[in-house]
């Protein structure tokens, strides 16, 4: 491609970035001005603390200009590192509640060391992406320009940043390899990450990036998706076929963890509110864990269908004979010859199903919260009804490793359960906002379990 920078000019870089591992990031790639603009802000303020001792700001913005002309050209992007000009891809963004996504076009960048480019092949339609499109609770803020969208998928490696060999286990990887990622990309540092509680990492485990900026593909609504260098990845077996890999890592860690977070084990009367994907795999892994008996409440009647193909031993519809509380408490005391639930898991995200759960509890049970990730839902509890050892705990995603786990546990039960059964529709990432109206499942018949684009 184009030339290196001269001498002055890296000196240039080298000065802006402040750092020598960002300064050969500016050599190698051609930013936006954007960024350029962010590392004149850096220099402005180590200027100002007498750390920046040649060139001023004044004098580094028209060569910042000059650099950017000459190596940007019009896009904005980087060159790949395997020297040529990557190809251009869809993005989604999410406007705002109830609005239509838009879908923009990037070019393609080049991967920084340890990180790595997808081409993504599967990005699910998960329960929480539907809060957020329906603007449930309190929503966080849309930023100008909309928000990059999607965290559920798999996909293919098609580029990898330098001394990337192997997947997050050691086992060696190369373009055109399936991964599975880890949704979860926690900072590493805090007291949580090095406690092994990644998912509860204290500044958040969603890698996020304002629009328009490097690296551009940080959500799966798109046509790539760039796997940041601290982000575990696991390169997926052979054996498995690509129909049980877009929920693997949502829907199946999420549940997982939740379930050996409450100590799920062999005899246990297990409860599930919500017979959707995560529901689905939530009946599976109970089972897996020695579960005597999985009872499943849902409103649609074809989800429950499959929630017994999964090993479900009884089945609720609440829209049907138990429409009440009382009526579905009793009923589930009747199923577990009165003594109630060892473990409920709430998978629906409606505040009122934590009071109804926790009634469902045996004494010394464990409700665990999943499904409520709406900020702003409250809800009241009759506080004595715990007093007798019964504990609600919250579980949010889960800890990265589990995913080889996870993908050894499918390779085991293929042909035993319906696992290619959990997707129910496909669309064309063109059709997303189709997608969402059918996925949606509030006051309303659907027959979407999971629903996958397939960009």
């Amino acid at each position: 491609m184009g030339a290196k920078l001269d001498a002055d000019e890296f000196q240039i870089g080298q000065e802006i970035v402040g750092m020598p591992a960002l300064s050969m990031r500016f050599h190698r790639l051609a930013c936006t001005r954007n960024f350029f603009s962010q590392m004149v802000s850096i220099a402005v303020t180590r200027t100002a603390e007498g750390a920046t001792r040649h060139k001023s700001p004044r004098l580094l913005k028209p060569a910042i200009g000059a650099i950017c002309s000459r190596y940007q050209i019009q896009t904005g992007v980087a060159i790949a590192s395997r020297g040529k000009v990557m190809t251009k891809g869809r993005a989604v963004l999410f406007m705002g509640a109830r609005k239509p996504f838009e879908i923009t076009e990037y070019e393609v960048p080049s991967p920084d060391p340890g990180a790595m480019i997808l081409k993504v092949t599967q990005a699910g339609i998960c329960g929480s992406d539907l809060h957020s499109w329906r603007g449930d609770g309190n929503p966080l803020p849309v930023p100008e320009g909309g928000r990059p969208t999607g965290h559920e998928g798999t996909g293919v490696v098609y580029a990898l940043g330098p001394g990337v060999t192997t997947d997050s286990v050691g086992k060696p990887i190369k373009e055109g390899d399936r991964i599975v990622y880890s949704a979860v990309a926690p900072c590493g540092n805090c007291y949580q990450c090095m406690a092994g509680n990644g998912n509860w990492c204290v500044t958040g485990f969603f890698p996020r990036s304002t629009p328009h900026q490097f690296p551009f593909f940080t959500g799966t609504y798109a046509d790539y998706y760039y796997v940041r260098p601290n982000q575990p990845r696991f390169r997926v077996p052979d054996e498995l076929p690509d129909s049980v890999l877009g929920w693997v890592n949502c829907a199946m860690g999420t549940v997982t963890e939740g379930l050996m977070r409450a100590g799920a084990k062999e005899g246990d009367y297990i409860v599930i509110q919500g017979a959707g994907g995560l529901g689905l795999n939530a009946v599976a892994m109970a089972k897996d864990m020695g579960a005597h008996r999985v009872i499943v409440l849902d409103r649609l009647e074809g989800r429950l269908d499959l929630a017994r193909e999964f090993g479900a031993d009884h089945t609720i519809n609440i829209d049907t004979e138990w429409t009440t509380p009382e009526m579905r408490r009793q009923r589930v005391m009747e199923l577990t010859d009165g003594r109630g639930a060892d473990i409920v898991l709430e998978l629906v995200g409606r505040a009122d199903l934590v009071v109804e759960g926790v009634s469902y509890l045996t004494n010394g049970g464990t409700f665990v919260e999943i499904g409520n990730i709406v900020r702003g839902n409250t809800v009241t509890i009759d506080t004595s009804t715990i007093l007798v050892g019964k504990k609600i705990i919250g579980s949010a995603m889960y800890r990265p490793m589990l995913l080889p786990m996870m993908l050894e546990n499918l390779v085991k039960k293929q042909g035993r359960l319906p696992f290619d059964k959990i997707v129910s529709n496909t669309y064309p990432l063109a059709q997303i906002n189709e997608a969402f109206e059918a996925a949606e499942w509030q006051d309303r018949q659907t027959n979407v379990t999971r629903s996958m684009l397939v960009p």
